[in-house]
Formats: C-alpha cells, structure tokens, sequence
C-alpha cells in the first residue's frame, strides 16, 4: 500500500489545522480525517434562522501569542468587547471596567459595590505585577488553586464572589475555582495586554481561516478514525490509509486504539440562545450572575459586539450554564431561565428559545498545566505523535501551540532520519 501522504491527521480542530499548517510550509504533505461534517472540532459556528451561533459562548483574546503569529486578525474583522463586566446582584446592575484601558470607566469602577476600594486597588497592583511577567516565568510557578491563589493577593470575600468567581467560572467551567493559579495568571495577563474579540462572522472563521490552504483532497470529512497500527489508520467503515507518520489531534475522550484513556475529569457547559425584539441591554460587555445557588453564570448580547450575528437585528442572546444540563427536560430548564433573568430584565419571560447546545467535554481539567509539553508526550511512539490543549492548557492558544509543536517535533524526526540514510 502506497502512503497517502508524509503524515495524516486525525482532527480538524484547531491543534490539527494549526500542525497542517506547520508542516505544509515545511514542504510536508499531510492528509487531515476528521470525524465530523466541518473543521473546527469545539470552535464551530452555526447559521439557525438568521442568527450565527458559536457552539458555546467563547472569546479570541487577542494578546496570545499563537493567535497572533497565525491569524489574520483584519481578514477575521474582530469584534471586541469592552474590558469589565456587567455584575447582576440582589442590589440590580453595577459596571466594573478597567479604567487603565477606559478612562471612562474610572468613575463607575470606583463607585461599583463589587469590592472594596482596597480590593480595586489589589486589582491594578495585580495588573501591573502580571505585565512584568513573562509567560515563561507564569508557567514555571508553583501551582495553587486560583481560589488559594486570590486570597494570598489579599482580595475581599466580596470581590471574589462579585466579579472573580463568575467572570473566571465562565472561562474555567468550575464554581470552585480549582484551576492551577497559573491558569489564572495567563489568562489575567491576556484579558489586561490584549481585547476579548470575536470574529465578525463567528468563531468558526478561526478554523476555516487555518484551513484555507488545504485543497480539497487533503482533508476528509465524516471519517472516524478507529485505529492505529503502525503507520496505518483505520476507519470505523474499514477504510484504511497509511503515512510515515501519524499525529493524533482529536480530544483526550476521543482518542483511537490503541491509544484511548479513561478521562474522569473534564469540564462541561450547556450554552442557551435566546432572541427578542429589544436588546436586554446595549453596553459592549459580558453580564455576570452573582447570586448563589444561580442556574446562569454569563450572558452576552452577541449582535451588540458582531452585528453580523443577527441578520434581522434581533438580539441574540447567548447564555452560559456551567456544567452538562443535557438530562434536564428542555421546556423547564428554558423556563427557569427565563424566571431567574426576569430579575433584571422583566422582558426575558418573552424571550424565543432559539437552541441548546449541551457540551460535554468543552475543556480538559486544568488544575494542573502547562506551557511546554515534554517531547515524550508529544510523541507516543515512533511513528506517532499527538496534541491538543489538553497536553498543555485548555486554551485557543494551547491547542495552537501544541499543533506547532507537534508539527516541528516530526519535521525535526524527517530530517534527522533523512540525515543519517544520507550519511550512511
């Protein structure tokens, strides 16, 4: 059997196409299966009626270095949101921003009841100190609980449960804030040096733009690959293909033979869109829950950062619930929704369910990670390799960065090998 290519791929997500890349513009031919019916893996985005919906809610931050060395972020048209938070409370609605990064948000910020003027001060102290901060120097700290990790800065129990817990529950997926401090840092780095942005014609524009130098031929969708043996791949359907090399690039609970793990812990999400005729509100910011016991964590108006979400310019609203609520009955959990909003905004009783997506594995388990996989874990034997964010952190920027890692760890194993036959 001939190769059908120097190496194959299995998944298009983003660590997949990004490795696609990597190897192509070394000269390397690669041929990418992929199980589902698009690139993307966990950044997709739908057309439903008019709306683009992200599966789940998630955000490009600008300031990661992987997303800044491949993307084109004009061609993306991104969007970016307003630094800060709408904070929803027994009280009503407060505005928290960065005054550093907004000027006009000084006075609001100030005057917010989510801490105390000590802890908005800790706030900028933190900033600062994680500016002088290399990446680097972040990742090769001593991990603790974010929670742990807030409360030796000195925050009060009233930012945390204010702003910290909701605004990073909604990045890390967990209430306990069990996430490596590292996490914590890398991504509180980003949010201050960069914008959370999304492309104007949704996420999904990120994939699609990675995989526009792949021809028609390099990639096959509706594939699943079953097993690996050797140098060869087989598909549930039988199919075989065969490359010098194989680099798996799906997510940890998706993982073929001989290579599958038992993974207990990862984090789920259930994301709810909703329409109305009237925005619930028109400030560029994501809306945080505060109140214990909550079913929402986070809502974003997403036609008020893209118009391009919605072509009929009702709002959509997206909403974020941490955890898999899939065994919940639909109709009671979009009403309960609707009743715990209505707090805020009495409209959302008339708010149209538009759809749910249920993510079961949205992020691995981060409470311990890492920037720099070790070479041993890239590759798994001889003729096969593997990322993904989950060999790392779960990111955009780590599942890029492993992809490129991956890529130059076998362009690195052709050329010693093409050396040494050569010298022989």
């Amino acid at each position: 059997m001939e190769n059908n290519a120097d190496v194959i791929i299995i998944g298009a997500g983003l660590a997949g196409l990004t490795a696609a890349r990597v190897l192509k513009e070394a000269g390397k031919s690669v041929l990418i299966i992929e199980a589902s019916d698009a690139v993307g893996g966990r950044v997709r985005t739908d057309e439903v009626n008019g709306f683009l919906l992200d599966r789940g809610f998630q955000v490009l931050l600008t300031a990661y270095p992987e997303t800044k060395r491949f993307l084109d972020y004009e061609a993306l048209q991104l969007c970016s949101f307003d630094p800060g938070a709408l904070l929803l409370s027994e009280g009503g609605v407060s505005k928290i921003g960065d005054p550093l990064r907004q000027p006009t948000a000084l006075i609001s910020t100030l005057f917010s009841s989510a801490g105390t003027f000590a802890d908005k001060m800790r706030m900028l102290r933190l900033k600062i100190k994680l500016s002088r901060k290399s990446i680097e120097e972040i990742f090769s700290e001593k991990e603790i609980a974010t929670i742990d990790y807030l409360k030796k800065e000195g925050f009060s129990e009233t930012i945390l449960s204010n702003f910290f817990k909701p605004f990073m529950a909604g990045i890390f997926l967990e209430y306990q804030l069990s996430t490596s401090s590292r996490m914590f840092e890398f991504v509180f780095k980003m949010f201050s040096e960069g914008d959370a942005a999304i492309p104007a014609k949704g996420m999904g524009m990120i994939p699609f733009q990675l995989a526009s130098g792949l021809s028609a031929n390099e990639i096959i969708f509706n594939h699943k690959v079953e097993q690996i043996l050797g140098n060869t791949v087989t598909t549930v359907s039988g199919t075989t293909y065969q490359a010098n090399y194989i680099l798996i690039a799906t997510n940890q609970i998706s993982l073929p033979a001989p290579y599958q793990q038992v993974v207990t812990k990862y984090r789920s999400v259930t994301n709810m869109y909703f329409t109305a005729s009237q925005k619930p509100y028109t400030s560029p910011l994501i809306a945080l829950n505060t109140l214990n016991g909550k079913l929402v964590n986070n809502i974003a108006v997403m036609n008020q950062i893209s118009p391009g979400y919605s072509t009929n310019g009702d709002a959509l609203i997206s909403l974020s619930l941490i955890g898999n609520h899939a065994e919940a009955n639909e109709t009671e959990l979009q009403e309960r929704v609707r009743a715990e909003l209505k707090r805020w905004y009495p409209e959302a009783d008339k708010w149209k369910h538009l759809k749910t997506y249920h993510i079961n594995y949205a992020l691995p388990d981060d409470d311990e990670v890492s920037n720099e996989p070790k070479n041993k874990t890239i590759r798994l034997i001889a003729q096969c390799f593997i990322c993904g964010d989950h060999l790392m952190n779960g990111s955009i920027n780590a599942a890029m960065r492993s992809g490129r890692l991956a890529a130059e760890s076998i362009i690195k194993t052709i050329k010693l090998k093409d050396d040494w036959q050569r010298f022989f």
